[in-house]
């Protein structure tokens, strides 16, 4: 993706298409600068202020106690990203703004855009791990820190979107009573596989710090009937037997080999004879592919700078589903979130 600059002439538009320009200097800068301007608005709470009352930049600033300046250059930057409107000398946010970017709009990601505050200093750590130093691991922060509201609210936001869809793909098995979401959070797959399928109950199996934002988010909708949270580390948590079913959502690419492996043992240990495990994740491209899709590179490396894990593959993935003792898995991709793929597969004897 490229930041077009207002008032490009039609040479410098075909320098950078026929690449005799210095596109890595573009490149790393340019990257910045979105993250930057998208970050700081939905932190500063630029948009949901101007959709209570437009207004210029000096307006906007006396209202928000910011910097009437900072506040001028983030307003032009996000005039030029199409996510407000100049008219009369005020701005307001554009529809596509309203949509994705107002806290309390159904499809807001505000919470999850302002989180990327923190992926600044994985990025800029990324020199130091190559050269050997350790994953920053967010997982493993104090259970109060006030990092884990921001994270499970932004992931929950996420789920919120892909939830009804990724719902309506999975196989549920007759009569089926318990479920295990292991790495859930937030509980939202949960509790909307719960409310769509009665009397199926959940079991979100998380972190300290996960489940106590997951309780918040599940009370507040009216799901503390459907859904219960336990605090406890998936990778050496006691699962439990005898459940009917198993999701295991967005998990494994935090996860390295030997902890996913082992994840899918206890989980087949976990579901009863004939039960269910259902496994959503953006997975790599194939090794034997020339050329690997850049989602799927870029967030493997964050991946491993956040977890020290990785974006698998699907040769990995059935390989530990096997090994654990899962039948073929029936394959389907979603798409309401780029990349993404669900596998549903059978617990044998």
């Amino acid at each position: 993706m490229r930041i077009a600059v207002h008032g490009e002439t039609w040479q410098e538009r075909l320098a950078l298409r026929c690449r005799i320009a210095p596109m890595p200097a573009f490149e790393s800068m340019g990257g910045m600068a979105l993250s930057g301007v998208l970050v700081a608005s939905a932190r500063l709470g630029l948009v949901e202020q101007l959709a209570r009352r437009p207004a210029d930049a000096g307006e906007l600033a006396t209202a928000l106690s910011l910097r009437p300046e900072t506040v001028r250059l983030l307003l032009e930057s996000l005039h030029a990203l199409g996510y407000v409107r100049l008219r009369r000398g005020r701005y307001r946010p554009t529809r596509r703004a309203r949509r994705w970017l107002l806290p309390g709009s159904p499809s807001s990601v505000s919470h999850f855009v302002a989180s990327h505050q923190d992926y600044w200093a994985w990025w800029s750590s990324l020199s130091d791990t190559a050269r050997g130093g350790a994953p920053a691991d967010h997982h493993t922060r104090p259970a109060a820190d006030p990092y884990w509201r921001e994270y499970i609210t932004g992931q929950y936001e996420l789920a919120r979107f892909s939830a009804p869809e990724l719902v309506r793909a999975l196989d549920v098995p007759k009569g089926a009573r318990w479920v295990l979401d292991v790495g859930g959070g937030h509980g939202w797959f949960a509790a909307e596989l719960c409310r769509r399928h009665p009397p199926l109950r959940a079991t979100v199996v998380d972190l300290p710090g996960s489940v106590a934002v997951g309780r918040d988010i599940i009370a507040g909708a009216g799901y503390g009937h459907l859904v219960q949270h336990r605090a406890q580390d998936v990778r050496t948590a006691d699962l439990g037997s005898g459940y009917d079913m198993a999701l295991c959502l967005n998990l494994v690419h935090h996860l390295r080999e030997h902890e996913a492996a082992a994840l899918f043992r206890r989980l087949h240990a976990a579901l009863r004879p004939g039960g269910t495990l259902a496994v959503l994740d953006l997975l790599a491209s194939p090794a034997r592919r020339r050329r690997p899709t850049a989602t799927a590179s870029c967030l493997g490396l964050l991946f491993h700078l956040s977890s020290g894990a990785a974006v698998y593959t699907d040769e990995q993935l059935l390989a530990w589903l096997t090994a654990a003792g899962f039948t073929t898995p029936r394959r389907t991709r979603l798409r309401r979130i780029p990349g993404q793929w669900l596998y549903q597969v059978t617990a044998g004897d």
